[in-house]
């Protein structure tokens, strides 16, 4: 009975999406069975993923920890009807599109002419991760999930000022101990849309379990062997157009070898990390893109370590602002209370930000017409110390 009356239930689902939305897509999404927090799982040996369609967000990640205890080692909240009301960075762990970032002046200039979008951010002067209804708030349409992969389709139909008709598809899929993010995106109708998408995850590899007297990730040791480099910000976090040295040895020096977070000076109780690092691929040799990874984030505590490998070339890391977002609860799947300050780190990969008001950056391309089309990829790759390992 139970069973059937989810099949019931799935197939009025169906009927209303039709109805309602007049979208093949739709449909299929409403025939998908979710879990009972209606999420929708992915699995394969030592990692599991939970999604919802909402912001196309990763509400879990669970591998086991040292121990053998499995652990939910993403921020996120307990059921997906909650991302609906969700304010929180754009939706919890969603995709941000379609511009990761800030666009300074709410606006961009292509074949001569100036594009104005709606502004989001810093009293009405910028656009921040594609508007206040970018794609991070809105419901993905999902045609396809299986045992070990998931897809998720958005139309973007000129929202939030930005030009033409965009048909975007991220895919996640799951392999031992390994998560893999391919993105895909075709611009229709009108050329020079900007373009500069990336999947937010805020970790916390404890699983928010309280050690030492501290649920917050500053054990963390974070390494970026890429980021020798970092982009020059405003006080308001636009980039200025300069790009700065990660010099040996100083508060930015992520590159040179592992550093705990709790050891930087720009990290305290008071002061949340928040930067954007250059990641210098060596542009003609896609292979390394997928052999030699961004960032390689380890805590001691879990013996948990995950490391980032994507051909995209910006890194925006940022610890988890509970003033700016507002409290958060923990998972149940994480325990009782609230995520505190630097409960959480987010390794989000983009293109250089607002590159398409820097024209100075020549090389850098964010603009994209109806002839082309976008691909990124992300990938990460999941290790657990032995227990008794140092």
């Amino acid at each position: 009975m139970v069973e059937l009356a989810k099949l019931t239930g799935r197939v009025l689902a169906t009927a209303k999406a039709i109805w309602v939305g007049g979208s093949p897509f739709n449909a299929i999404t409403a025939m998908w069975p979710t879990n009972d927090e209606g999420k929708y799982v992915i699995q394969s040996e030592g990692i599991r993923v939970a999604f919802t369609n909402y912001g196309a967000a990763v509400t879990n990640l669970w591998v086991n920890d040292t121990n053998g205890q499995e652990l939910d080692i993403v921020l996120g909240l307990d059921h997906a009807d909650q991302y609906l009301e969700s304010k929180l960075n754009p939706y919890l762990n969603g995709m941000i599109g379609r511009y990761n970032g800030y666009l300074s002046g709410a606006s961009y200039e292509a074949d001569g002419m100036v594009h104005k979008l709606k502004a989001n951010a810093h009293d009405g002067t910028a656009t921040h991760n594609g508007g206040a209804k970018g794609w991070g708030r809105r419901a993905w349409a999902l045609p396809n999930h299986q045992d070990n992969t998931i897809s998720f389709v958005m139309f973007d139909r000129s929202w939030n000022g930005f030009p033409g008709l965009y048909v975007g598809c991220v895919t996640h899929t799951v392999t031992p101990y390994r998560w893999d993010i391919g993105i895909g995106v075709t611009p229709l109708l009108m050329p020079g849309g900007p373009l500069n998408l990336g999947q937010q995850v805020f970790w916390n590899l404890d699983g928010l379990k309280t050690v030492n007297g501290s649920s917050t990730v500053l054990d963390h040791t974070l390494h970026l062997p890429l980021s020798g480099m970092r982009f020059d910000l405003d006080e308001q976090g636009i980039p200025t157009g300069n790009i700065l040295s990660n010099r040996k040895g100083k508060e930015h020096d992520f590159w040179s070898v592992p550093k705990r977070l709790g050891d930087d000076d720009a990290v305290d109780e008071d002061t949340v990390y928040d930067e954007t690092f250059m990641l210098s691929h060596r542009h003609s040799d896609f292979v390394s893109k997928r052999e030699n990874p961004a960032a390689i984030l380890s805590s001691p505590h879990s013996g948990i370590s995950v490391e980032l490998y994507t051909d995209q070339d910006a890194l925006h890391v940022h610890t988890w602002n509970d003033k700016n977002a507002g409290p958060l609860s923990l998972k149940q799947s994480q325990g009782e209370g609230e995520v505190p300050r630097h409960g959480g780190i987010s390794l989000e990969q983009s293109e250089w930000p607002d590159s398409v008001n820097h024209p100075e950056w020549m090389h850098r391309k964010t603009l994209w017409g109806s002839l082309d089309t976008y691909s990124a990829h992300i990938g990460y790759k999941f290790k657990v110390a032995s227990k008794g390992d140092s």
